[in-house]
């Protein structure tokens, strides 16, 4: 795992890496504050215990929304306060009800954040899914 870092940015931004998630895979922030906005970097079904790939798919896109929770909750929030999400897939026929799946089981029944869900030839590592999402804290 990696450590937490928080650093501002020129301006009222701040970025991290919460400490209970994997290590990221470049040169990016996973978490990026900005006024009550939240905003979470492509999430993938990185196991942060082991900083690799979940083998199984339903498991690796279980793992995936359990990183946005991670994430959320690495900042006091939890995923009630999601207020948009984007998904991206390889294969929209074979992944799509698993990421459906996912969600249903993160929300209940309901209600569900905004959802995109897009195709894309290529995920990094070769991965098949990847969630980024848009957090709101109140004043």
């Amino acid at each position: 795992m990696n450590a937490s870092s928080a650093k501002p940015a020129a301006g009222p931004v701040v970025y991290s890496n919460p400490s209970t998630l994997f290590t990221p895979t470049g040169p990016w922030s996973i978490v990026a504050e900005a006024g009550p906005f939240v905003f979470l970097a492509g999430l993938r079904g990185i196991d942060p215990r082991t900083d690799t790939l979940v083998d199984d798919p339903a498991g690796r896109v279980a793992q995936m929304f359990e990183n946005l929770r991670l994430a959320a909750q690495s900042i006091g929030l939890g995923l009630d306060s999601v207020v948009r999400l984007t998904v991206f897939v390889t294969d929209m026929a074979a992944h799509r009800p698993l990421v459906n799946d996912a969600e249903r089981a993160c929300w209940g029944d309901g209600p569900y954040p905004p959802r995109t869900i897009v195709e894309v030839a290529a995920l990094n590592q070769d991965d098949f899914a990847e969630v980024e999402a848009t957090l709101y804290r109140p004043a």
